[in-house]
């Protein structure tokens, strides 16, 4: 295939017009930490095995945030923890994605999230210098890793009312450009921006950069087959002209949330939503999920997925990196099984007609 590179049979695809390789199915860190306090669902044990085999299996894209269950961080320290009990040549391999703009805790620290005005001070969150500077040596203390190789902005750091920016975009992302320079981070991204305000944030960065190379390589936002128009965050959610601007300041998609929760696993159907177990059954974000819509739609995938011989997890996944300007798929994982299944979409091959009959599906 043109224009992309193999590691352990993994198809790699660059980010944006950068230098930046990432395996196309990436590795997606949420639900990871210290299940015994923070309610995270994998710890050092079983994390570390997943990690090791991720790499086995060529997937070296690993993503993960400052504030992951619940401002708890202790992702990051859980990756630290693997860092230091691996050789350098691991460290080397892997691709470490992170993110800030939210509040973080010390280690068992526990409390109210993501509103805490009790604990943290408005300096503690959002784009400022001050912010961005001390939470980004956190990261690397946490991580026990001397560089982040990309660092997102979690989420635009503006009011609710007026989407108008809080802390100027020219001192967000100089700071961003300092953090370059000083070597802390190799490449800069956001997350959760929609079109206009990645434009935004790349026309400051023209402006204060200190060359062409600092800018946005990637967008990380929410994207599947159930929530199409969630890709473009913003009211409006036109897909395509949110593809077409990535294409035309050629940014690479990162998309989260491939599977919508479970949704396109086929683990739920309308027939057994009294007795199956998950996240969709169990936590808020069900009744987003469960309509009688996207259980079609779940179950559509199921049965196109059987007909090609592979699971609705890859199926979807594979759609994914189908699509335009998606360079890597960031799927999270909680157990081996996981992290297997989603591998296995890179041989899933899907002709024009099987692309056609999804789109017309997912619409």
């Amino acid at each position: 295939m043109a224009n992309t590179k193999q590691f352990r049979g993994m198809t790699c695809h660059r980010l944006g017009n950068s230098g930046l390789w990432v395996s196309e199915v990436g590795l997606g860190l949420w639900k990871w930490g210290y299940p015994e306090y923070d309610k995270s669902r994998v710890g050092e044990y079983f994390g570390f095995q997943i990690l090791d085999r991720a790499l086995e299996l060529g997937v070296f894209h690993w993503d993960t945030a400052n504030s992951y269950n619940a401002g708890a961080a202790n992702s990051e320290r859980l990756l630290g923890s693997y860092f230091s009990k691996r050789p350098q040549t691991v460290r080397d391999q892997v691709m470490l994605a992170t993110k800030v703009s939210n509040n973080s805790r010390e280690e068992y620290e526990l409390g109210p999230y993501p509103q805490n005005p009790d604990r943290f001070t408005p300096n503690q969150s959002g784009g400022s210098r001050l912010y961005l500077m001390n939470e980004v040596e956190r990261c690397l203390q946490r991580m026990c890793v001397d560089h982040i190789d990309l660092l997102y902005l979690h989420s635009p750091d503006t009011w609710d009312d007026s989407g108008e920016w809080i802390t100027p975009l020219e001192e967000t992302w100089s700071t961003m450009d300092d953090l370059v320079t000083q070597g802390k981070v190799r490449y800069l991204a956001v997350s959760n921006h929609s079109a206009a305000q990645a434009q935004q944030v790349m026309d400051v960065l023209d402006q204060v950069g200190k060359d062409a190379s600092r800018n946005v390589v990637a967008i990380e936002n929410c994207y599947s087959l159930a929530e199409r128009s969630n890709v473009a965050s913003d009211d409006e959610g036109d897909e395509q002209a949110f593809l077409d601007f990535c294409k035309k300041r050629n940014l690479s998609i990162v998309p989260f949330f491939p599977l919508a929760g479970g949704l396109l696993t086929g683990r739920y159907t309308k027939r057994n939503l009294d007795t199956v177990e998950g996240r969709l059954t169990s936590e808020a974000i069900g009744p987003r999920f469960l309509t009688d819509e996207r259980l079609k739609l779940a179950g559509r995938v199921a049965r196109m997925a059987k007909e090609k011989g592979c699971s609705p997890a890859q199926l979807a996944i594979a759609w994914l990196l189908k699509r335009p300007q998606v360079a890597s798929v960031i799927a999270g994982v909680t157990k081996m099984e996981h992290l297997e299944d989603n591998v296995g979409a890179i041989n899933v091959t899907l002709s024009h007609d099987a692309m056609a009959k999804l789109d017309k599906a997912s619409r």
